[in-house]
């Protein structure tokens, strides 16, 4: 087998802590929890490099995995890394707002392939400038919208493109958490309504939480302060009729929860409870298989195969986290349009 050379910008947090047990309960193992921790659990990627602009970043990351990768060089400078290193495959973990140009730069040094965190930016432009990057480049680019990978999300959507419900009508997606804000957990929850309805978003209408009905312009932080970033209720029409309902209240303890409704039947599925379908009177519980390469692992393994040569395509694909993008922004829009139907062409700045 062929081993991947992987370098990291962006050092902080989910790009470089050691595995840990998982506090969902989902997993029978220490789940690896970070890309770093993700490179080392698979066979075949190492870890050669890692770029961050603080120094104490850096310090910790050689400190957390010098024993796994004492050849592992750190730098300030993500080109300079580029330049030195050409890695097969970087992962992008800095704040939103950085993603873009670096995925552009990385794209244009030839690195094969991508993992950017999510959002994939937090403008239309930005994002756009992402795609087109890539496709001149021949660059694999993968967002990780990590329940693209997890073995529930993937089995119940399969069981909903074979008609276990039906015609699939309405979606609605509910988290309740501290961290449930709109650039956070709320891409996530938006991505998987984007995933079940398959379809691009037509038009959108939002209320955000109260005491940001003025706020128009992504202001998070990348999610360090909750307080920064709204909750919201918002409405989907997409292009092929499914209409989705989102909910986002930072107060509150409700978990991960989308509903499908579909024609015959209808379909719960939820984090950690796992997934039920009912039809009729009748309620089948779904059981997923062995889940020891989901979220980042599989998005990583993923990766690892299409540049194997496998014929795979990209599960969470940049285009459709720029429609997620475009929901957001399209909700950012409603509120200050007093919460007023927006068309998603019109979404951009």
């Amino acid at each position: 087998m062929k081993t991947y050379t992987a370098a990291i910008v962006g050092l902080s947090g989910i790009a470089a802590r050691r595995a840990r047990p998982d506090a969902e309960g989902l997993y029978p193992h220490p789940m690896p929890a970070s890309h770093a921790a993700s490179y080392a659990h698979h066979p075949q990627t190492r870890v050669i490099a890692g770029c961050d602009l603080k120094q104490e970043f850096l310090d910790e990351f050689t400190a957390t995995w010098g024993d796994v990768w004492p050849e592992a060089r750190v730098y300030t400078d993500f080109r300079e890394m580029l330049t030195a290193q050409r890695p097969d495959i970087l992962s992008v973990v800095t704040s939103d707002h950085a993603h873009a140009q670096i995925v552009v730069d990385a794209c244009r040094a030839g690195v094969p392939a991508i993992f950017c965190e999510k959002p994939i930016a937090t403008t239309l432009e930005d994002a756009d400038r992402m795609i087109v990057a890539a496709e001149e480049s021949g660059t694999v680019l993968s967002i990780d919208h990590t329940r693209r990978w997890r073995p529930l999300w993937r089995m119940a959507r399969q069981r909903v493109l074979d008609g276990a419900i039906g015609e699939l009508q309405t979606i609605t997606a509910t988290m309740a958490s501290p961290r449930a804000m709109l650039f956070r957990n709320g891409t996530h929850l938006i991505d998987m309504v984007r995933y079940f309805a398959g379809a691009r978003p037509e038009w959108v209408f939002a209320a955000l939480e109260p005491g940001f009905e003025t706020y128009g312009v992504y202001g998070g932080d990348g999610g360090r302060n909750a307080a920064l970033e709204p909750g919201v209720q918002g409405f989907i029409q997409f292009e092929n009729g499914v209409r989705g309902l989102v909910n986002l209240h930072k107060t509150g303890a409700h978990p991960f929860t989308i509903e499908l409704l579909g024609s015959t039947g209808r379909m719960l599925i939820g984090d950690p409870r796992g997934a039920s379908l009912y039809v009729g009177a009748t309620e089948e519980r779904l059981y997923p298989p062995d889940a020891a390469l989901a979220n980042i692992p599989g998005g990583i393994a993923e990766i690892v195969r299409i540049l194997d040569g496998s014929g795979e395509t990209v599960s969470s694909t940049p285009d459709e986290a720029r429609d997620v993008l475009a929901i957001l922004r399209g909700f950012l829009k409603s509120q200050v349009a007093g919460n007023a139907r927006i068309e998603i062409s019109a979404a951009s700045e």
